[in-house]
């Protein structure tokens, strides 16, 4: 409805409820179907100069973006720690070490090796997906402090590289550690007993709006990695030399460093190779590999975010760290260690393939998908 100049309500503006769509989870918040203009008597207002929008929303889409990744990473981060204490307390089976044991008494399932696996995984992605998210804004906030022209625009290359990473990749892995969540509590977490369930679904969404995260890896493939001749993504590539640098020196990490080194160096040679053949009559089998690419960065971000934790964390235990400080920096290091030693490594075989260039995608006909 128009709003008259003296404040009265004026004429109808064409524009109507159709509907309250039932969603698969985010029921806090109502969604809905609008008409606008069935009647032809509906009128907009023009914000800005013409012809413009698109690069003002773009502005606005960077920090949108990044909210969402935040919206996922709550859910994973929650879902984490409602599974680590259930592991805690849920007893179930004997230990692995004691089963022909018939004295053996049921342990919590925190001992069992593969709910080991699952919590480790989830607490590998958490971590390194906050620090992510805490990098980008510190990124944001060397801009707003610093008088240096240079310096601004090498923050906001590494923040225009990123936000494909915190939206996209966060949000995807955030999924799947949702999924481990509802793994964790068994028969259990498929009930609407426990908040896993919900958790899971309301975590869905975040992979879909404010740009698919298809539309991410197209964004980050087709936009962000030429992004100033290719010097934002090459000065992403720098900042994790600087970590693997400074880990080398520290006891201990120098094998954790090596590994990120050789993800850091393989994920530069995927990035040329991937960006010249997005830039050839091959093009679609680049594109083809778009979500492969953003994962890959992904998860060689993680693998940075985590060695630096690690350094830090390492650094801290050389100078006598105790008691439940030890235990915590103990876990920096293991997670870290987890990570690079048993995830990072099909990486670089996703990496591999993505430079086989496999044409597959771009050449099965329609036909034989099958379903006629």
């Amino acid at each position: 409805i128009w709003v008259n100049d003296d404040g009265s309500l004026g004429e109808f503006n064409d524009v109507v409820c159709t509907g309250i769509e039932e969603k698969m989870g985010l029921h806090g918040s109502a969604t809905c179907s609008l008409t606008l203009g069935s009647k032809n008597e509906c009128r907009g207002t023009l914000l800005g100069k013409e012809n413009r929008g698109m690069r003002a929303m773009f502005v606005m889409m960077n920090e949108a973006r990044l909210l969402v990744g935040m919206q996922g990473f709550g859910c994973a981060s929650a879902s984490y720690m409602n599974a680590l204490n259930y592991a805690r307390e849920r007893i179930q089976g004997k230990h692995l070490l004691k089963l022909r044991d018939k004295d053996a008494r049921s342990v919590p399932i925190i001992q069992h090796p593969d709910v080991r696996r699952m919590l480790l995984t989830m607490k590998a992605y958490v971590e390194g997906m906050r620090s992510l998210l805490y990098y980008v804004g510190y990124c944001e906030d060397r801009i707003r402090i610093s008088d240096d022209p240079d310096e601004k625009a090498g923050y906001q290359g590494l923040i225009d590289v990123l936000i494909p990473i915190a939206k996209g990749y966060v949000t995807d892995k955030s999924f799947e550690v949702c999924n481990f969540g509802v793994q964790i509590y068994g028969g259990y977490g498929y009930t609407k007993e426990y908040p896993q369930e919900q958790l899971l679904r309301d975590c869905k969404i975040t992979q879909i709006y404010e740009g698919t995260n298809g539309i991410q890896a197209m964004d980050l493939l087709g936009r962000k990695l030429g992004l100033n001749k290719g010097q934002s993504f090459k000065n992403l590539l720098g900042e994790m030399n600087k970590t693997v640098a400074e880990a080398k020196n520290i006891a201990g990490l120098e094998g954790l460093a090596s590994g990120v080194e050789n993800a850091v160096n393989k994920l530069g040679e995927v990035a040329l190779d991937i960006g010249t053949t997005a830039r050839s009559e091959k093009v679609m089998n680049a594109f083809a590999s778009a979500c492969p690419f953003m994962e890959v960065t992904g998860d060689v971000v993680m693998a940075w975010m985590l060695l630096w934790r690690a350094t830090v964390a390492a650094q801290k235990l050389e100078k006598g760290a105790k008691k439940k400080d030890a235990v915590f920096y103990e876990g920096q290091v293991r997670t870290a260690q987890f990570f690079i030693n048993a995830l990072l490594p099909v990486t670089i075989g996703r990496m591999t393939a993505i430079l086989a260039n496999d044409g597959t995608v771009a050449e099965i006909s329609e036909d034989a998908f099958g379903g006629k």
